[in-house]
């Protein structure tokens, strides 16, 4: 047998887990040149500080500049190592796709899978059109009889939950998916997503062997669907298997900058991810399909000792229940793969940055989880990966301020060998930071993994340049935001759960960017000035990131813009130039929606309440759907007064709070539909007036026919 054909029986004979020796020879490669790297650097900067003797700010310039310089060896050599994995001339002998024959492929899928989508207040039309693309991609695969789709929504928006509930209903009805696509909603979002998948799992998780979790933006092909399964078949010392998703759909300049980066670099880097991680690979909390006996068995998540930010309820769940599974004996892979798994990212500045503020708050919870006991080393080192994720930025902010500081205090250096220490750190660092995107630009020139014409070949080039100044001019911006969320958590400052936006409605908000960026031009300005004092050498070598600071505003309002490139093929993707089927079956169905009929702003407004009251199919589908619970005579007159309130002054005079009381009740629900159908025009609000009138104008069908005007079909 040959060497590769025996490491892929161990493989199978290990269920999934890389043998030990092969993973202790790949991450001991690995971090020995990590290791070299770090070492070489940080004694470098020694030698370049140390002349004259190292004061106390010296000391502190080293300390902070040691795990930045680590970071930056880290991604240096996981890109490198996974540009030689793709291009290695014998196939990875750990490649779980390896693990498949052409007979598996055949062979009809027995095991029970949950495909699951937790919501909150997101876009409808987007969730189920993307449910809908992702279910009749996974029937012309000729496997569906074993999925069964849940959405699981902990929406508090009032008309969210309801227009939720229509289009599951007639979703379901189209693709006569009664018994097949669920819907769930609950009365209280206790503990966010991750508790809204907990309460899957003890509800229905008995019933099925795997558990796909997607996020409300994801898309999967079915043929991706059901590989995953079967290489968990396969493969049964898999606990979960995290699939690589690519960002697609993205309509402003910096969404497109990410996802050409992501769709350029990201293979690379998954695949060295791959190498090093092996068994003990991070779940990302999508995009992942789950073992559901041992995670529900390990999986579950104490909350933490103290209040929020760092005690209470664990936000960034996914690395936790990753570092669990593993516990438990069973390895979290990496899927590295080009196609099938996608994604949407932030449209704006604005956005990313409210998305990491969650994202940094839930890494910094991990610290305490680095002393836990029983945890793999690996997920302890994947734990602090994540923190130092975020205060790497504080890091390279207090780089900045004692650098700035000595520069003031210190006189130049004379010396030869600092000199040349000096100039040897200031190549060593510039080649970590551009020779892993030369290298893989290159791969991608004599390749053409992405595109094969020469012609789009030349555009990714030239649009590697252009992400490369993009992402030059936005990073000591985040650099300064990051950093202020790390010492927002420190002091104990939490973060509110809110919808994400995923879509520019509008133009780019001026008044909110300028507000959100004038303290980091502010401070731009004033740390220019004192560069100026301390001398021209120094402002020269500052010069770039006083730039990016002085420019933050104007550098918000373009990136936010949608003029970006695409009509002259800058920033394209292979989905862009040939969508797959999933992804061009759900953009079809979202460009017909964008030709509907608009209904009058108020009346979309409150879209979901015009539904239950006036349809008599949705109010009856509604009620359905509700628990009925037993109330007490104060709470059936307050809801009266409620009910009272709507009807004559309009939805505009309730608070939110008010209006899902009044939803949650079923008496409620029922005489408000028999009320407004019966009352005299003068008997209601002016909403309702136009409201009826719409209705009446646009009603075809008892069912389908609101839905239908303001989805275009």
């Amino acid at each position: 047998m040959s060497l590769i054909g025996a490491q892929t029986a161990n493989l199978a004979a290990n269920q999934g887990m890389p043998p030990n020796r092969i993973a202790r020879a790949r991450r001991a490669t690995f971090f020995s040149f990590v290791g070299v790297g770090t070492v070489a650097g940080i004694w470098l900067m020694y030698v370049f500080l140390s002349e004259g003797g190292m004061r106390k700010s010296e000391w502190a310039l080293l300390a902070v500049f040691a795990p930045l310089y680590y970071q930056l060896n880290m991604g240096f050599w996981t890109a490198l190592f996974g540009v030689w994995i793709m291009n290695r001339p014998k196939a990875d002998p750990l490649d779980l796709w390896r693990t498949l024959s052409a007979d598996d492929y055949r062979a009809p899928i027995t095991a029970s899978t949950a495909i699951i989508m937790p919501i909150y207040n997101e876009d409808v039309t987007r969730v189920f059109e993307g449910l809908r693309a992702i279910y009749e991609s996974l029937s012309e695969t000729r496997q569906p009889e074993t999925f069964d789709f849940f959405v699981l929504s902990d929406s508090d928006d009032t008309n969210k939950w309801i227009e939720e509930e229509t289009a599951w209903l007639e979703l379901c009805r189209q693709l006569n998916a009664f018994g097949r696509i669920f819907y769930r909603k609950r009365r209280k979002p206790i503990n966010r997503k991750s508790g809204n998948v907990s309460d899957f799992c003890r509800r229905w998780g008995k019933r099925y062997r795997y558990m796909v979790v997607l996020d409300a933006d994801s898309l999967m092909s079915g043929a991706m669907l059901t590989s995953m399964v079967r290489i968990m078949e396969k493969n049964p010392g898999v606990g979960i298997l995290q699939t690589f998703p690519k960002q697609i759909a993205s309509d402003t300049l910096l969404g497109r900058v990410m996802q050409f980066a992501q769709a350029l670099y990201g293979p690379p880097f998954m695949a060295g991810l791959d190498y090093w991680q092996g068994g003990e690979a991070n779940f990302w909390g999508h995009n992942a399909i789950i073992r559901l006996a041992p995670f529900i068995e390990n999986c579950a998540l104490p909350p933490l000792p103290g209040k929020e930010p760092f005690g209470g309820h664990i936000m960034s769940h996914d690395f936790v229940e990753a570092a669990l599974m593993r516990k438990a004996g069973y390895a979290v892979r990496l899927l590295p793969a080009h196609h099938g798994s996608y994604e949407e990212g932030p449209p704006t500045l604005i956005d990313m940055l409210k998305r990491d503020r969650r994202w940094c708050q839930g890494n910094m919870q991990h610290f305490w989880l680095l002393f836990a006991k029983g945890w793999h080393p690996m997920s302890r080192l994947n734990f602090l990966h994540g923190i130092l994720s975020y205060a790497s930025s504080l890091l390279w902010f207090l780089f900045l301020v004692i650098s700035t500081f000595l520069a003031a205090t210190h006189p130049g250096h004379e010396q030869p060998q600092a000199i040349l220490a000096e100039q040897i750190l200031l190549g060593l660092t510039v080649a970590l930071i551009f020779l892993p995107k030369i290298l893989i630009l290159m791969d991608e020139m004599f390749t053409g993994r992405m595109f094969k014409p020469l012609g789009q070949r030349v555009m990714t080039f030239f649009s590697s340049v252009g992400d490369t100044v993009v992402f030059t001019l936005m990073a000591p911006v985040l650099m300064v935001f990051h950093a202020r969320f790390v010492v927002y958590t420190v002091l104990g400052k939490g973060v509110r759960w809110v919808a994400q936006r995923r879509k520019m409605d509008s133009g780019v908000d001026w008044a909110e960017t300028i507000m959100t960026f004038w303290s980091v031009t502010t401070l731009g300005l004033a740390w220019g000035v004192i560069a100026f004092f301390i001398g021209w050498a120094f402002l020269l070598w500052f010069i770039p990131i006083l730039c990016s600071m002085l420019l933050a505003i104007p550098v918000a309002i373009i990136v936010s813009g949608r003029r970006s490139g695409q009509r002259v093929g800058l920033f394209q993707i292979p989905e862009e130039a040939n969508p797959p089927l999933v992804l061009s079956a759900m953009n079809q169905r979202l460009e017909a929606v964008k030709d509907r009929i608009p209904l009058q702003h108020e009346l979309e407004r409150h879209f979901g309440l015009m539904q239950v009251c006036l349809d008599p199919y949705v109010n009856g589908m509604h009620v359905s759907l509700l628990r009925r619970r037993k109330s007490i005579e104060l709470s059936r007159d307050y809801l009266k007064k409620l009910e009272n309130r709507l009807l004559q002054d309009g939805p505009t005079s309730l608070t939110p709070r008010e209006m899902k009381a009044m939803m949650h009740d079923t008496d409620t629900v029922t005489n408000l539909h028999y009320h407004l159908w019966s009352a005299k025009e003068h008997e209601l609000a002016p909403f309702w007036s136009l409201a009826i009138r719409q209705y009446n104008l646009a009603a075809t069908n008892p069912f389908t026919h609101l839905l239908a005007q303001r989805d275009g079909e």
